[in-house]
């Protein structure tokens, strides 16, 4: 009688878990574009563990970035948002290989800015985001030139953050 329990719990715990699963999936597919790549980037056992300041590897695509708290650091390009308290925040540099658009994918909410000059910041030419898609929270596109660029994230509620930075399909 105790075993059946047990196997009656742990088959309820495998339908909720499921269930939750598929609760998910529909959040993630109504995102204007598709985001697997970054889902599986995000998901890789080898994801570049990267500090704020560092260059973002090109062959990576992503890496899950460690911030600061938003009082202790000092953002190349001013944000077009000012900084949140008890937010965290940081930046990466990456070398865009090719003009064109390129997504900026986050895995929790915050706010992206993309600089190419070290002086302003770009306007996203679209953006999208779903709340309970698991990995992936925001996607902003941006168009870019080859060459050198900064990528801000702020008032984010966490320190760490997945982030990616794609050629859009």
């Amino acid at each position: 009688m105790i075993i059946s329990r047990a196997i009656l719990a742990v088959g309820l715990a495998a339908i909720s878990i499921s269930s939750a699963k598929a609760a998910d999936a529909p959040a993630c597919a109504s995102f204007a574009w598709s985001i697997a790549r970054e889902q599986t980037a995000f998901a890789a056992p080898k994801l570049s563990a990267l500090a704020s300041g560092s260059a973002l590897p090109s062959e990576a695509g992503a890496a899950q970035l460690t911030l600061k708290p938003a009082s202790e650091i000092a953002l190349p390009v001013p944000s077009e948002r000012p900084a949140k308290p008890d937010t965290f925040s940081g930046f990466v540099t990456a070398t865009v290989p090719a003009a064109g658009t390129y997504q900026v994918t986050l895995s929790d909410e915050a706010w992206i800015d993309v600089s190419q000059d070290g002086r302003s910041t770009l306007k996203p030419t679209a953006h999208s985001g779903k709340v309970g898609c698991p990995d992936v929270r925001k996607s902003v596109r941006f168009a870019l030139n080859a060459g050198p660029a900064t990528i801000e994230i702020s008032r984010a509620a966490r320190p760490q953050i997945k982030l990616g930075l794609l050629k859009a399909e």
